[in-house]
């Protein structure tokens, strides 16, 4: 598993060749590093994990963003993404219906 913050876009290939099998995070803010673009170019080359971003949209975000947003995440990625917030973190300034949300969605299934 490799972690680096920001857009490592133009170098994931890279790290793909040299044995990363997880890039972290699915930084969605951070240029070309949405969910979009990464399943695009990387699909089943590597998996992903972050996608939810722990910047705005928990912290700030309502509950039921948060759910678009795993939804879309889950259409998006039915495989090869480890769902975590975009920066691994559950901090004190996200609110917890938010973090529920992102939990109970998480492990709903359709």
């Amino acid at each position: 598993m490799h972690h680096s913050c920001g857009s490592i876009f133009p170098i994931i290939d890279d790290l793909i060749e040299i044995g990363a099998d997880i890039i972290h995070p699915v930084q969605a803010l951070a240029k070309d590093m949405d969910a979009e673009n990464l399943k695009k170019n990387f699909d089943r080359k590597v998996a992903f994990c972050g996608g939810v971003d722990a910047q705005y949209l928990l912290v700030k975000g309502k509950s039921e963003d948060v759910v678009n947003k795993v939804n879309e995440l889950k259409e998006i990625f039915p495989t090869g993404l480890i769902f975590s917030p975009s920066h691994e973190a559950i901090l004190p300034d996200i609110p917890p219906a938010n973090i529920e949300a992102f939990f109970t969605t998480i492990n709903q299934t359709k």
